[in-house]
């Protein structure tokens, strides 16, 4: 296939229909990190940025699911855009109910045992206990001490191979057993079907009519940004309360967790009305509005039908909105993101190729990905496309225009110095490769005059201004001195090692992602930091052998984890390591990391090796202004470390 290299938009071609049809699993990688950012609704809501750098899990009341073989390739949860794996990460479209044709099923959910008579089991066990039979799953759910679990596969016939070496397998003296399992309906589906079966004389929720009779740019606000219309020192004193509560509700959960801690429990509720430990009054952004550097924006349908439409959806996609509204009226937008949008939303609607659709699984256009710097005229843009099965020529062909738009074309005044696209493949078991049409491979930022390279996968914190106050914050609370080491966990591009790596005498960053860590070893440099040292691992086993080879003993961990939070054997290895006595726990998601509050404060126990640590204070930061979203940042404190091996009685 030729392509006209010089052409600034595409030209409608004859031939077959470009929109494709996926025939195998289009679930997307359900990541610590890459959940919406704007919102809920936007992959990881407009608040939560965090990095990965354990093992990462999504926790709930009764157990734990897992996308298996698939970690984000920058192992934060950041982005504010639509839900890229929302929409695919348990569901299965049924058939429509307004519809007499039969829809096609989610092949994530299609192919699905549920495995009985499981004997006490961790998460981890299980996962080894298949991987023994041979048995490859693309995802578990884990329904701990309720003796099942699910397991999804890519076909009929791994599923049968499945089911056939597990049925009958002994495990801990349990005979194990198989039935298939029903896919799960697609939201979207489900909630058209609701809405069809709702008595015709069953009122509508009031709140949803009053919402679906605002304006379109009104509602995408309210989704986007919620509290826009709330005056700034509201919304301070209502993250304030839910921080409050959240303290609280730790205080109820340590309480029956450790009755050591009762006696101390009891005087500390007493002294802070009910909480733990003390809470500092929140810290403001310094910024309320344009300040995200950082923005994932769907591509879909917008409300009248229009194809290819750039920005946020109205809600989430498992409530049963797919429409898409453009970002112009986004308060914290920068502008040059808006004009970029609007610029490529032109380039792809002349295209000739259609927005990818959840529900179908056809199309192209998924997701865009831009990043600003404050220090800088530096414009990053990420664009996700899914080829489907189009020709390696027409794909290059597709590029090269992508390209000379933004070159030579009408796209050239958007000031990009770095563009990439990624090829969205079918579960990648690697983190996905990000290819440079143009530019340069990286962004840089300033803050807390030091620079900092950012890849186009790395974890940054999307509120640069804000994220200055957070670090300050952190490096006060660490009480650093000449003689202290830090750990710095889920170190992402090495932002708060290197904030305090002048005034210490080590760092130890630790963190999953390589990308991440190849920016955190060239930002050492940049700032001519030699005393830093980075390790691309799972931060349990860094831990351990970072600990065995320390010899100083002021030792302080920060940790700084993914949204949804980390396993337990994060904090085991945190409460086994020699010497330390003092971690700070950052959370943009404080309601996700209770359990990970809990696992430093536990009992002491043959599991729970180590004394136990206590929340001495807190402090909010709003990292997300206009949003419900808020960082919580807690300092934990033991008063003797952990020297062997042996169960440790007592509390501090």
């Amino acid at each position: 296939m030729e392509c006209d290299s010089t052409a600034t938009a595409f030209e409608p071609t004859v031939g077959p229909d470009r929109t494709g049809n996926i025939t195998e699993d289009q679930q997307v990688s359900s990541t610590a990190g890459k959940q919406g950012e704007i919102g809920e609704h936007v992959r990881e809501s407009v608040g939560a940025d965090s990095d990965n750098c354990g093992t990462s899990v999504n926790r709930d009341e009764v157990g734990m699911s897992e996308d298996v073989g698939n970690k984000d390739e920058a192992g934060r949860s950041e982005d504010v855009g639509d839900e890229k794996d929302e929409e695919d990460e348990e569901e299965s479209t049924d058939q429509d109910p307004s519809s007499t044709t039969k829809t096609v099923l989610f092949t994530s959910e299609i192919f699905k045992i549920e495995i009985l008579n499981l004997p006490r089991f961790g998460f981890k066990q299980l996962k080894k206990r298949l991987a023994s039979l041979d048995v490859k799953p693309v995802k578990i759910k884990a329904i701990e001490r309720k003796g099942f679990a699910f397991a999804t596969f890519r076909s009929e016939e791994e599923r049968e191979d499945a089911t056939r070496k597990i049925t009958g397998h002994v495990w801990k003296e349990r005979k194990l057993k198989v039935k298939k399992a029903p896919a799960t309906m697609d939201p979207l589906v489900q909630k058209r079907k609701r809405d069809s079966e709702q008595k015709i004389d069953e009122p509508p929720n009031k709140k949803d009519k009053m919402e679906d009779d605002l304006p379109p740019e009104i509602r995408l606000k309210n989704a986007v940004s919620p509290l826009w219309k709330v005056p700034y020192e509201e919304q301070l004193k209502t993250k304030m309360q839910d921080m409050v509560q959240i303290l609280k509700t730790l205080a109820n959960r340590i309480q029956r967790e450790n009755p050591e801690f009762r006696g101390w429990l009891h005087k500390q509720r007493s002294k802070y009305d009910g909480k733990c430990c003390e809470m500092l009054p929140i810290k403001p952004s310094p910024v309320l509005e344009d300040y995200r550097n950082k923005c994932e924006f769907t591509v879909g349908k917008d409300i009248n039908g229009q194809d290819n439409t750039v920005g946020f959806r109205y809600g989430l996609y498992k409530q049963g909105s797919k429409s898409v509204g453009e970002p112009q009226d986004q308060v914290i937008l920068p502008d040059s993101m808006k004009k970029f949008v609007k610029s490529f939303q032109k380039f792809i609607r002349a295209s000739g190729y259609g927005a990818y659709d959840p529900q179908s699984h056809e199309g192209h256009w998924r997701i865009l990905t831009t990043r600003t710097c404050r220090g800088s005229d530096d414009f990053m843009a990420v664009v996700d496309f899914d080829p489907q099965h189009l020709p390696k020529e027409e794909l290059e062909c597709i590029k090269t225009k992508l390209k000379d738009y933004f070159t030579t074309g009408e796209g050239r005044d958007c000031g990009v110095t770095s563009l990439f696209f990624h090829t969205y493949n079918d579960r990648p078991a690697n983190p996905p490769d990000y290819e440079l049409l143009m530019g340069e491979k990286f962004i840089q930022e300033e803050m807390l005059d030091m620079k900092f390279r950012i890849s186009p996968g790395a974890f940054f914190q999307v509120n640069t201004a804000a994220a200055e106050v957070l670090y300050t914050q952190i490096a006060d609370w660490c009480n650093v001195s000449p003689d202290t080491t830090v750990l710095d966990i889920c170190c992402g591009t090495g932002t708060i090692g290197l904030s305090v790596a002048k005034k210490v005498s080590r760092v130890i960053g630790i963190e999953m992602c390589q990308e991440a860590i190849d920016d955190a070893k060239q930002n050492a440099k940049i700032n001519d930091i030699e005393n830093v040292h980075f390790v691309c691992s799972k931060a349990e086993d860094a831990i351990k052998r970072t600990m065995k080879s320390l010899r100083s003993t002021d030792v302080v961990a920060v940790v700084d984890p993914p949204r949804p939070g980390l396993q337990s054997s994060v904090f085991q290895a945190l409460r086994r390591s020699p010497h330390l006595t003092k971690v700070v726990f950052v959370s943009c998601n404080p309601k996700a990391a209770m359990n990970n509050f809990i696992d430093l404060t536990r009992q002491t126990s043959r599991r729970n090796k180590g004394p136990p640590y206590r929340p001495v204070k807190a402090v909010p930061i709003d990292m997300f202004p206009q949003t419900p979203h808020c960082e919580l940042v807690i300092m934990f404190e033991r008063d003797q470390p952990y020297t062997n091996q042996e169960d440790s009685p007592g509390s501090p």
